[in-house]
């Protein structure tokens, strides 16, 4: 329509800065947001058009040809429009919707946004869409009375904090004549690790606090456990006979002589810039986890003493996530 060139009721991204000021004075950023008359906006749909221009050509023909029937339809159809767009707004009206969890995840990579919408005196609503206009995951929530739970995926650009663009939520529901819509800023949690950049080789300095005489990486001497397998596992150590009878992938984990605890130090990247550093270390985070070896982190200005675990990686990936450009 001629209005999406404006910015304002497009279906894509807010472009226009006048656009973007306005909402942001007329829809503030909140935790939680109440759909009512202040947020809702709804206009017709080119189908609404059509039946306006249908119904006005029926009410010509009927004062032009004094029909009585033809009188009886227009104002039927001048009805059913009206009906419509109070159905259309109240589908929205009522809804509380808030983003229920942090959300966290890798840079240039979908991050799954768990949202709530709670319904307002246990009235259906049916035929909403909830979407961020750059994804293509624009699917129609199913009809619900009470309280659902949705899970939208954005892609961060860039590790730290992330705020996204505003959430679109709108619907055309019951006849299609009216679209009613809302752009939503909840005060989005994101947390964006950095990307992780493999690296063939090690970190320059390592700090082994057993045996520093010990060779870094898993031993294959001495048999320890099985386990599930793991995407970046040697597949020469699957265990075929077991991984048969459980019918999943099951691998040998050998030890060496001794446990290596290591640093993971951002001085021992020096030679590459801070996004690139943190990636690599991001990704021997995950490495270190996976082989379960314990290690530490040494930020410059931030120190994470040597552990282990899945608390531990969440940890480390959370200090390098919000890492300052500015230090050290």
């Amino acid at each position: 329509m001629w209005w999406d060139n404006l910015g304002w009721s497009g279906r894509g991204p807010i472009r226009s800065p006048a656009a973007t000021q306005w909402y942001n004075r007329r829809l503030p950023p909140a935790s939680s947001v109440r759909m009512s008359h202040r947020n809702i906006f709804i206009l017709p749909t080119r189908y609404g058009f059509a039946f306006i221009l249908v119904m006005v050509l029926i009410l010509v023909a009927a004062i032009n040809y004094q029909n009585a029937l033809a009188h009886a339809l227009a104002f039927l159809m001048l009805g059913l429009f009206l009906v419509a767009m109070l159905q259309t707004y109240r589908n929205l009206s009522g809804l509380v919707l808030k983003q229920i969890a942090d959300a966290e995840g890798f840079a240039g990579n979908q991050v799954d946004v768990p949202l709530q919408i709670s319904a307002d005196h246990g009235r259906e609503h049916d035929g909403i869409c909830l979407f961020w206009p750059d994804q293509a995951d624009r699917d129609v929530l199913p009809g619900f009375r009470d309280v659902t739970r949705v899970v939208r995926a954005t892609v961060p650009r860039q590790r730290g904090w992330y705020r996204p663009e505003r959430l679109r939520l709108e619907t055309v529901y019951p006849l299609g004549l009216f679209r009613a819509w809302s752009w939503l800023d909840l005060n989005w949690r994101i947390l964006s690790f950095p990307r992780p950049i493999m690296t063939p080789d090690s970190p320059q300095s390592v700090a082994h606090v057993t045996n520093e005489l010990e060779p870094r990486g898993r031993g294959s001497e001495d048999f320890d456990q099985l386990r599930d397998f793991v995407f970046g596992d040697d597949q020469r150590r699957i265990h075929w006979r077991v991984s048969a009878k459980v019918n999943r992938l099951i691998v040998k984990e050998f030890t060496a002589g001794g446990a290596s605890n290591e640093w993971l130090r951002l001085d021992d990247f020096s030679g590459d810039s801070i996004e690139t550093a943190l990636g690599k270390m991001a990704y021997w985070v995950q490495v270190y986890t996976r082989e379960q070896r314990a290690f530490g982190l040494d930020l410059v200005q931030q120190r994470l003493e040597i552990d282990g675990g899945p608390e531990h990686e969440r940890a480390a990936l959370r200090a390098l996530a919000l890492y300052a450009s500015d230090q050290g």
